[in-house]
């Protein structure tokens, strides 16, 4: 299952693929993450670097960067997650309109478990996430908006 949510946020794709990719200030917007932070020696995503995010009711998915494109794209693929999700995958796309504004899109891909129930439990998923990811992108937006480019 896809789902997707975007906003335009009045700052530069540049500026905001990188904000948006810092793990030492992610906790400054995303309220629904109580911990997050790159894996190994790695200070800053490339391909093949591990993350680590743990939410604020204890799940914790390890994903791996699979493309990092920057001012565009990065996208990741979860390595390790919660059992009800098979395979999990997240991308932050970033579109520049004008010089100054970026449509910004959030994108995650998923497969839920058992696969028997996969048609009762992934739109049940599906809705959870896109409320929760129009929060997390509508915090982004507002906290980046604030930062000086």
């Amino acid at each position: 299952m896809r789902v997707s949510v975007s906003a335009t946020v009045a700052k530069p794709a540049e500026t905001l693929f990188w904000l948006s990719q810092d793990y030492q200030r992610r906790l400054e917007w995303d309220k629904y993450l109580a911990e997050a932070h790159l894996l190994g020696s790695a200070t800053v995503g490339a391909v093949g670097v591990e993350s680590f995010c743990r939410n604020r009711g204890g799940s914790v998915l390890v994903s791996k960067y699979i493309s990092f494109s920057p001012p565009s794209h990065a996208a990741v693929q979860m390595t390790s997650g919660p059992w009800v999700l098979r395979k999990f995958g997240g991308t932050w796309r970033f579109e520049s309109i004008g010089e100054r504004s970026t449509r910004v899109r959030f994108v995650y891909n998923f497969k839920a478990r058992p696969a028997v129930l996969r048609w009762l439990v992934e739109p049940v998923i599906g809705g959870l996430y896109r409320r929760d990811m129009q929060r997390r992108l509508a915090a982004f937006k507002d906290w980046a908006e604030q930062q000086a480019d």
